[in-house]
């Protein structure tokens, strides 16, 4: 038998490959993914604590502030309240002028509560009784009105500035100050109503060559018409 001097051809086959195909290299993440693996996560748990310590803080602020907001609306009330309760009594105070005709005058001073007033200081106006001219109540009883005629400053009917049909009537009185239930001293003129320091009286108004001239109005004398009730008195 004759060999032929050529070996028998081979297939050699590597391990792990098939014939015909070739292994595609690993691909490497790209872009969002490559970043997500980058991250350091202890680092971003972190970040993700101080953020929520942050926004935890915030909503503890605003809260803390809508409390001081609602404590100071509050305190305003009550503040609002306690003024209106202390001024309660001095609101139903006043005086008004009556003008029956043009010579003749009538001035009311009416205490509208249900407490007495005390120390009334009436200053009159230059052109009824002097710069300085002072009619003093010594109390306003409750729910009563005293009415006086210009007799009670020491004028008599036709005399004092008369005004004419359609004007407007001169003021008889500056400003009256009185003494409320409490002790407090209250002052009321064209402008409305003032607190005056409790301690004041009317003789810190006229001193020197501008002494006060005090006339006291006792019901029964001369121009003080007897005190009349008030139609109605609610409590204060």
């Amino acid at each position: 038998m004759v060999r032929s001097g050529r070996r028998p051809a081979r297939t050699v086959r590597l391990a792990g490959r098939r014939p015909g195909t070739r292994q595609a290299p690993a691909r490497r993440p790209t872009g969002l993914r490559q970043r997500w693996r980058h991250i350091d996560w202890s680092r971003a748990g972190t970040i993700t604590a101080v953020v929520a310590a942050l926004a935890g803080l915030l909503l503890t602020g605003v809260s803390t502030l809508y409390d001081a907001l609602v404590s100071q609306g509050e305190l305003g009330q009550a503040r609002q309240a306690a003024d209106q309760e202390t001024r309660a009594q001095a609101l139903r105070v006043s005086y008004w002028t009556e003008y029956p005709t043009p010579f003749v005058k009538r001035l009311h001073v009416i205490n509208g509560s249900p407490d007495p007033v005390w120390e009334v200081d009436l200053l009159m106006s230059p052109a009824e009784a002097g710069r300085d001219h002072v009619l003093q109540l010594p109390t306003l009883a409750p729910c009563s009105e005293t009415v006086m005629t210009q007799e009670a400053w020491g004028l008599t009917p036709g005399q004092g500035p008369p005004y004419a049909a359609g004007d407007r009537p001169p003021g008889v009185v500056r400003w009256m100050a009185f003494r409320d239930r409490d002790g407090v001293v209250w002052k009321r003129d064209g402008n409305g109503l003032s607190r005056l320091s409790d301690d004041w009286t009317v003789l810190s108004v006229g001193h020197g060559d501008h002494a006060l001239a005090i006339t006291a109005v006792t019901e029964g004398a001369r121009g003080v018409l007897p005190v009349k009730q008030t139609p109605s008195c609610g409590n204060s």
